[in-house]
């Protein structure tokens, strides 16, 4: 048995776990996994990887790219880049899913630029699906104009599920 090793941040909050089915639901990770096999994902705040791991078990060698502004460990072979999120999205190539999860390290708060229209733009261009994580008193007005498919609330978690472009094998009810 794998012995389960949590990854901290500066001040002590986890911010991800070691192996991703340590906690399966008691923490934010399953729910950004997609809901439907995706084609390739960027990841937007990486951290620990738990999210990567999750779609490793359930979808196998989907591509994954993950993009932290800290040192990353590589616990589930994907493509890591150490950059700042606003500048990799305007330049990146574009991914059938992006998850934006990112935290101010030492802090619970999502990283503000999140919520900013110039970065929503860059991610409806990079994007056919976009998974947001953050609190549930955010500010989504600049993701408006892309199609809300589901809202989940967990505690003082909100989880947002946007489609950018059509997904033909997504069913929408």
């Amino acid at each position: 048995m794998i012995p389960i090793r949590n990854i901290t941040d500066s001040k002590g909050y986890i911010s991800s776990v070691y192996p991703a089915t340590a906690y399966l639901t008691f923490g934010p990770w399953i729910y950004l996994v997609p809901q439907y096999v995706p084609k390739s994902v960027l990841m937007l705040g990486y951290a620990g990887g738990t999210t990567a791991g999750l779609i490793r078990l359930f979808y196998g060698d989907v591509p994954i790219t993950g993009v932290d502004i800290e040192d990353c460990e590589d616990f589930y072979n994907v493509n890591l880049v150490k950059a700042d999120a606003r500048d990799y999205i305007k330049t990146c190539e574009s991914f059938d899913t992006v998850i934006v999860d990112m935290f101010d390290d030492g802090d619970l708060s999502q990283s503000k630029f999140i919520y900013e229209q110039d970065f929503v733009d860059s991610l409806k261009q990079k994007a056919n699906y976009i998974i947001v994580h953050t609190n549930t008193s955010a500010d989504m007005s600049a993701y408006d104009g892309i199609q809300l498919i589901k809202t989940l609330d967990l505690n003082d978690a909100r989880f947002y599920y946007y489609m950018v472009n059509d997904i033909p094998t997504l069913p929408i009810r």
